[in-house]
């Protein structure tokens, strides 16, 4: 019966672009926050954390699960604002801000990662908690007065280089006008690398140097197997 009850819960999981090429590679797929992630992959969990932080090398995540949203108007960051505890209207245009969503007695639902842009804010959030996030966006929204529109980023996958190596080996593939020595961390700029159109930022939860990027569903894939081609950079689990 408990095997029944497994193979219906699995059945009703979410797929990442990339669930194939994990397969392929010989993930362990488990559920996580509602999505297949791989929880192992063949050489192991230690040599995994390990590449991480070896000097010269990075680990790439694939982080899809996690929402991504866009805020257009122009009360969008007196209208976010309302709902996270951080400073958002002291941020220019490429900076990014770590904070958390609250709900109206300040109870915290998520935290998230806000990056500003001329025209738009870009956010992201955790994947457990994204319809709840969404669904309190909206219920502030219905009650906000002024110019604001939300938007799910639906067609893009995002994934994450991190590491000692990262900035090296992203560094080596960005157009000749872009220098990752102008960027710090905590940034994001829109930028092309692989083949792709991306929104490249500077970030992550490893405790070392990379970056998040949000690529194209329909080019992720290729995009991901270009950076595995490269021996520094090792496939890595979500966790």
């Amino acid at each position: 019966m408990l095997g029944q009850v497994q193979r219906r819960g699995f059945s009703s999981l979410k797929k990442t672009a990339l669930y194939d090429l994990h397969k392929e590679l010989g993930g362990k797929m488990v559920d996580f926050a509602g999505y297949y992630m791989p929880v192992q992959y063949p050489a192991g969990i230690l040599k995994s954390h390990n590449h991480t932080r070896t000097k010269g090398l990075a680990s790439l995540f694939d982080v899809s699960h996690m929402g991504q949203l866009k805020i257009t108007g122009k009360d969008r960051v007196r209208f976010l604002e309302s709902i996270v505890v951080g400073d958002i209207a002291a941020l220019t245009s490429g900076e990014a801000k770590l904070s958390l969503i609250t709900n109206d007695k300040g109870g915290i639902i998520d935290d998230c990662v806000t990056t500003a842009y001329d025209d738009h804010l870009y956010v992201v959030v955790n994947a457990g908690n994204q319809d709840l996030d969404w669904a309190h966006m909206q219920t502030h929204l219905a009650k906000f007065q002024g110019d604001v529109k939300l938007e799910k980023i639906t067609d893009r996958s995002l994934v994450a280089l991190q590491g000692p190596g990262a900035a090296e080996i992203v560094s080596a593939l960005l157009p000749a006008s872009v220098n990752l020595a102008d960027s710090n961390f905590m940034t994001g700029q829109f930028t092309h690398l692989l083949g792709a159109d991306v929104i490249l930022t500077r970030c992550g939860y490893t405790g070392e140097d990379g970056f998040e990027v949000s690529v194209p569903s329909s080019q992720v894939e290729s995009f991901t197997r270009q950076l595995l081609a490269d021996e520094r950079v090792l496939e890595a689990v979500r966790f």
